[in-house]
């Protein structure tokens, strides 16, 4: 297995910048195919075709990340008519005569190992160095690479580390709670789902419309069954499922008829709830303007 190499910088350089995203799509998968194929960098026009389209394929040619026939880099081999050339390939990976050496050199120290298990040289849990000592991330080094730390293992937290979560949670949450959320967060709390409420200014105003339409008792019980569930760092995750609540059932009778004469009341159930709503809105936004003012 080979890697087709290119350097930390390359996200940002103007050549890619002035290809596009689409077209360095095309770039790395055709690099990745020379690579493996072993081409000098060389990509012939159907391979091209087979990954790409025929303006991605302009665009890496304009922005001189790729050659055709006729180039005039000198850092880059001539072309034949139907293949391109990926600029400096050969400055950040491996020749095909390097990689062979290095391939040859792989079975080399592979067959040394398997005569050496056979003579009993070797120890049962010895694994063969069949890459040897090559620094992959500066060298050319045909199919040798870095070897990836292992992860630590992981494990369940204390009941302890549980806690002390929970608390760093609550030391998160702002203190600018609008007191008609209070009652939520309080009960929320109480009943061991402790999140951040990291709302801003105007982000109340849907919180708080919910809490007037839908109602405490019922936010609450959603809230506790989703965090059994899954765990929860942020209110926030909360508001879709608060959203699709039913609205809180209207205390009493339906109205009377209303006769000539007799004060206008809201028409129906629903509209009573919007007004609802809306006296909570101007309360919390008269807080907020007389905060802004201090």
């Amino acid at each position: 297995m080979s890697w087709f190499k290119i350097d930390d910088g390359f996200h940002c350089h103007p050549k890619v910048f002035a290809a596009g995203t689409p077209a360095i799509g095309l770039y790395v998968r055709c690099g990745s195919w020379a690579a493996q194929q072993v081409t000098d960098g060389v990509v012939p026009k159907h391979v091209a075709k087979m990954y790409g389209t025929p303006r991605m394929i302009k665009a890496l040619v304009d922005a001189g990340l790729w050659h055709q026939k006729g180039h005039d880099c000198e850092s880059c081999p001539q072309l034949e008519a139907n293949s391109y050339a990926i600029h400096q390939y050969l400055e950040r990976n491996p020749s095909r005569v390097d990689t062979e050496l290095a391939r040859k050199a792989k079975s080399n120290r592979q067959q040394k190992w398997r005569e050496g298990k056979r003579n009993g040289q070797v120890n049962e849990g010895d694994t063969p160095n069949v890459d040897g000592h090559v620094d992959a991330s500066t060298s050319r080094h045909g199919d040798a690479a870095p070897v990836p730390a292992r992860p630590a293992p992981s494990r369940t937290p204390s009941p302890t580390e549980k806690e002390q979560a929970s608390r760093t949670r609550e030391l998160d949450t702002p203190t600018g709670i609008p007191d008609q959320a209070r009652p939520l967060v309080d009960q929320l709390t109480a009943a061991g789902v402790i999140v951040r409420w990291p709302f801003r200014g105007n982000e109340w105003f849907p919180l708080l419309a919910l809490i007037a339409d839908r109602g405490i008792p019922a936010m609450v019980d959603h809230a506790t069954k989703v965090a059994a569930r899954t765990s929860v760092e942020s209110a926030k995750y909360f508001l879709n499922g608060w959203a699709e609540l039913p609205p809180m059932p209207e205390p009493g009778n339906r109205p009377a008829l209303r006769t000539v004469g007799a004060p206008t009341a809201p028409a129906t159930p629903q509209a009573a709830r919007r007004q609802a709503s809306r006296d909570v809105l101007d309360q919390l936004t008269e807080q907020l303007r007389a905060g802004g003012q201090q």
